[in-house]
């Protein structure tokens, strides 16, 4: 299994092949340990693991794109334009780049999305706070 830095790197493309290969020996490991001819009981774990990591990541990525385009200012710039988003990590500023694009593949906007602010879990909580500010800066193309 690939560390978080380079998964974080991998295309969706990609991801989702890992994520399919990994469901498969999965469901092979589960074979072989009903019919008793597992001998690696750990592989399940890691397996497990990696799956989840993968999936989390996937998830991550959409959910950035999400946020970035719920922004009002990004919004108006993406309104009634066909756009594709593409999000990938930037470890120097600790959050996800979220650039999107025309259907040319010019720059309309990106954003910086950080997605590790605390979220208030109480009703009370969010009355009092509020939600947090997940993007953290924008930049629309003119």
């Amino acid at each position: 299994m690939a560390n978080i830095v380079e998964v974080r790197e991998m295309s969706d493309e990609k991801l989702a092949e890992k994520i399919e290969d990994a469901r498969e020996e999965l469901f092979n490991l589960r074979f072989q340990k009903a019919f008793a001819q597992l001998d690696n009981h750990a592989r399940l774990k890691a397996v497990r693991r990696e799956v989840a990591q993968l999936e989390s990541v996937l998830s991550m990525r959409k959910l950035a794109v999400e946020v970035a385009a719920a922004e009002p200012a990004i919004a108006q710039a993406i309104t009634g334009v066909n756009w594709q988003a593409n999000a990938h990590f930037d470890y120097q500023d600790s959050g996800w780049q979220v650039v999107f694009r025309n259907e040319d593949g010019n720059k309309l906007a990106s954003a910086l999305v950080d997605l590790n602010k605390k979220r208030p879990r109480s009703r009370a909580e969010r009355a009092k706070k509020g939600q947090p500010q997940f993007v953290t800066s924008i930049d629309i193309v003119e």
